[in-house]
């Protein structure tokens, strides 16, 4: 790591999911960071309840938007000794800029980037699905152009989930740097010993899902699984969206309206079991709210946080392309407590596993390793 006096961050907007993970960076390498974002929050995601980040420690500075391309010229030049860091850097034009401009002044960077989406189906919404199918067939060869024309500057990709530590290496990233990661957020208080015991055979059997009311999510199949059972069971639905688009008959299968932000964790920990059987997620860090809060998780294998259910053994990943496996996975679990309790106890040492700190003493451990060893620092989260 070339020795710097600041860490810099460039976002389209800075959430929680990174932010965390930066202040702790920060913290461990006594570096101070600063971001520069094109937007202090997103509107789509405000408007499904989000907030800006909590992290007051981190210094943003919005970029403008009148002579943007100047300011971050500018800004990539005064910085130009320090180490950078790019998250979400295909989402605009203008973040590909930034990330060119790396390249062509000789910075230190790193780009975090989750996997592009191979569905057709929207990130946010269901609307406008052809043009999501000609987005999904574009991003590969878009990523491969990138790459190409990127690669050999860029220090390493910390990239968020197998898929996409696939996928840029399909693109041609060297695997030497390639860093396996993911996202990151603190537990909210502790997990009691008692909560990790308490008996998970009592009826009904509650099963809780947290998302946007969308396709993607794969909603309908975990509905169309629940009226399967044939046990006493009850399914909670929270999240931004329209239900009456969905089977909520209100005796089974209830709606419940949206979580604060910032409450996932105190409401999840409620449930005997989180499901996310989304049709695609680049990683889904309401799996681990859930194991923050001691509840185990069952996932489709689209979901790149299911790498850490499958790391601690608190949960279930199960095939998207086995039909009724999800059914089969709930009936399994439902009729087995002490396989439940197994899991929920396993929950404790994925929660030790997953705090921020832990990512950015990872994160720090690979920019100060040399260029050839940086891909040997062991990843906690990823069952090589």
């Amino acid at each position: 790591m070339t020795e710097c006096s600041l860490f810099v961050t460039w976002q389209p907007v800075l959430t929680d999911h990174q932010a965390f993970t930066y202040e702790q960076l920060s913290y461990q390498a006594q570096v101070p960071i600063l971001a520069y974002v094109f937007t202090m929050e997103d509107e789509t995601r405000r408007s499904q309840g989000w907030r800006d980040t909590q992290v007051e420690s981190i210094e943003r500075r919005l970029i403008p938007q009148q002579g943007s391309l100047s300011y971050c010229y500018r800004k990539m030049r005064e910085h130009r000794r320090d180490v950078h860091f790019f998250g979400s850097p295909f989402q605009n034009l203008k973040m590909l800029y930034c990330w060119m401009l790396a390249v062509c002044l000789g910075v230190e960077f790193y780009i975090i980037s989750e996997p592009h989406s191979p569905i057709a189906l929207g990130y946010f919404n269901d609307r406008s699905l052809s043009a999501e199918r000609i987005k999904a067939s574009l991003r590969p060869y878009l990523y491969k152009l990138y790459v190409l024309l990127l690669r050999r500057r860029m220090s390493g990709v910390f990239a968020i989930s197998r898929r996409a530590v696939s996928q840029y290496a399909n693109a041609g990233v060297p695997r030497e740097k390639l860093f396996s990661f993911g996202y990151f957020v603190p537990s909210v208080g502790t997990i009691s010993k008692q909560r990790l015991e308490v008996d998970t055979g009592s009826s009904p059997f509650r099963i809780v899902f947290v998302g946007a009311l969308i396709g993607r999510k794969g909603l309908d199949q975990l509905i169309g699984a629940v009226r399967a059972l044939r046990f006493p069971v009850e399914l909670d639905i929270y999240g931004p969206g329209d239900p009456s688009q969905f089977e909520v008959d209100g005796r089974t299968i209830h709606y419940r309206g949206t979580i604060p932000f910032g409450g996932t964790q105190a409401v999840v920990g409620a449930y005997d079991l989180l499901v996310l059987p989304s049709r695609y997620d680049g990683w889904g860090v309401v799996v681990n709210e859930a194991l923050c809060a001691g509840v185990p998780v069952v996932c489709s294998d689209q979901v790149g946080a299911g790498v850490l259910v499958e790391r601690f053994g608190a949960g279930v990943v199960f095939s998207s392309t086995v039909p009724q496996a999800l059914e089969h996975v709930l009936t399994d679990l439902g009729r087995d407590p002490e396989r439940l309790l197994a899991m929920r106890r396993a929950t404790s040492r994925a929660a030790e596993a997953i705090q921020p700190s832990v990512a950015a003493n990872y994160m720090l451990a690979v920019l100060r390793a040399g260029p050839a060893d940086k891909a040997r620092t062991p990843s906690p989260w990823y069952q090589e």
